[in-house]
């Protein structure tokens, strides 16, 4: 059989794909996070400033001790009063200032414009010693160190130089520590992945404000290459090395889940499903995984649904078979019977005879179908109840119907079923003799018993087949336990007969429906 859809056909992703897409996705983007806001640059970038901070710290310390030895005027600027007061405060910690995700990059430092001399000999007297310590400290800090004047006048490749209009090295003589991000070539560009498309482009430099009797006598300039991730990720690929091992194996066990717990099962229920819907397969068969509670629920819908349509199938077959064969001998006679009411010669009372046959056979047909249509209404109805035996019982001339003692009342029933069940076991009991009925109820069981004929060993197993009967000649149609088992179905209980063989003394039938 050819799979037919009625879904629009177009690529949609398999579970399969999804899957190993949540998996790339667990791994990459975490990462690529990391890298559009720039968290390792920024934190590369920030903890360079601090380190120079710190060393500017230092130097200037240095720088001041050594200028106040010397006497001479006051010189420099009076910074803001709220300047004085955070350095004239006990302590005074600095915070980062630089954000690589809106700090710009500026040029590289200019050379400044040349001058001839410093204002103030006290400058020239200290700056070769400034320089030796920090020519020897670089070889350790690895940071570059320009010491200013109070006008920012600092040495340079090819002499003094004046560097004032730099704007840290502003923010610094008027007493505040300035930053800023100088590129280290004339070429450089950002890029949103520098950190990992090359090694770091830019600088760190912090100037770092000199004061002395309240004024700025001059400033430290200080810049280093932040580190970057490729150096980073070289110098601690071992742990790093782990946390990945770590955090693919997470992501492989994840995938493995999800495909064993959700992929597997769906795949599995999709085949079962497809297999009934071709006719392969009459039912479904529980798979050995469905991973999850709402799979194993759908698993289980899915059984009771193809359980539903295989007995259906086979109810269909079995009542077109019965069917068939019942309506075949009332249709042959009727069919024979007006073929000779054809004939000329017929007397009065054969012609009479045979419209009789006509309208007995039709009549049989009529409560064939009439009866086939109740049981298939009936099966279709929903569970109800619980309903009251006593109101149950039925009426009918020619036996006697009671309930049993001990007995409960309450049957797991609705009172129209449990009318119509006991009606069609009251009308079976009389059309076989009997003239009392007798229930009990009883945990769960219902127990009914007659004295009419009997039931023999050989006729158990077919008495509540569609169509079967032992009364065929007195008009039975086989329906009447038939309809009973149908309506028990609803209800999930059963019709059990206990049969009696031709030598057994007991008299009657004794049927037990299980709840």
């Amino acid at each position: 059989m050819q799979h037919v859809t009625r879904i629009h056909q177009k690529w949609r992703p398999s579970m399969a794909l999804v899957v190993v897409f949540i998996c790339v996705a667990l791994v990459s983007i975490p990462l690529a996070a990391m890298l559009t806001v720039q968290l390792t640059s920024n934190q590369f970038v920030r903890e360079t400033e601090q380190s120079l901070v710190k060393q500017g710290a230092i130097y200037a310390e240095v720088y001041r001790t050594q200028f106040e030895t010397l006497e001479g005027p006051e010189i420099g600027s009076i910074p803001d009063k709220d300047v004085l007061a955070f350095w004239n405060a006990s302590l005074h910690p600095l915070s980062s200032k630089i954000d690589v995700r809106n700090h710009p990059v500026l040029p590289p430092l200019p050379e400044g414009d040349l001058v001839k001399a410093r204002v103030d000999p006290r400058h020239d007297t200290i700056m070769p010693t400034l320089g030796e310590l920090a020519q020897f400290a670089g070889k350790t800090t690895l940071a570059g160190v320009i010491f200013l004047d109070h006008q920012g006048v600092g040495v340079g490749e090819a002499g003094l130089r004046n560097i004032s209009t730099l704007p840290e090295v502003k923010a610094a003589l008027a007493g505040e520590v300035g930053v800023a991000l100088r590129a280290r070539d004339d070429d450089y560009s950002r890029h949103p992945l520098n950190s990992i498309s090359r090694d770091t482009g830019f600088r760190v430099f912090v100037a770092y404000p000199v004061l002395s009797k309240d004024r700025v006598i001059g400033a430290v300039l200080l810049s280093r290459t932040p580190l970057s991730l490729r150096k980073f990720v070289f110098r601690e690929r071992d742990p790093l090395m782990i946390m990945g091992i770590f955090t693919l194996s997470g992501a492989l066990l994840l995938g493995f889940l999800l495909l064993r717990l959700m992929s597997r099962p769906v795949r599995g229920l999709r085949d079962e499903a497809r297999a009934i819907a071709a006719g392969e397969k009459p039912k479904s068969e529980p798979l050995r995984h469905y991973g999850m509670r709402e799979l194993a629920d759908l698993g289980e819908s899915m059984l009771s649904m193809a359980d539903t349509l295989d007995q259906r199938s086979q109810e269909i077959a079995t009542y077109t078979d019965h069917v068939t064969h019942e309506l075949k001998s009332p249709v042959t006679s009727i069919s024979g019977a007006a073929e000779l009411l054809q004939s000329e010669e017929m007397s009065p009372e054969n012609r009479a005879k045979l419209l009789g046959n006509i309208h007995s056979e039709s009549e049989r047909m009529n409560t064939l179908l009439t009866r086939l249509r109740e049981m298939s209404q009936l099966r279709q109805e929903a569970q109800k109840g619980p309903g009251s035996l006593p109101t149950m019982l039925p009426d009918l001339d020619g036996l006697t119907i009671r309930i049993v003692e001990p007995s409960e009342d309450e049957l797991p029933l609705s009172n129209d079923h449990g009318e119509i069940i006991l009606l069609h076991m009251a009308q079976n009991a009389l059309a076989h003799g009997a003239q009392n009925l007798e229930l009990q109820y009883q945990n769960g069981v219902l127990r009914i018993s007659d004295d009419g004929e009997g039931i023999s060993e050989n006729d158990t197993a077919k008495l509540a087949d569609p169509f079967f009967t032992t009364r065929r000649a007195q008009g039975g149609t086989g329906m009447g336990l038939a309809i009973v088992s149908a309506l028990l179905e609803i209800y999930g209980a059963r019709l059990h007969i206990t049969p009696h063989s031709s030598a057994s003394k007991t008299v009657g039938a004794e049927f037990e429906i299980r709840f």
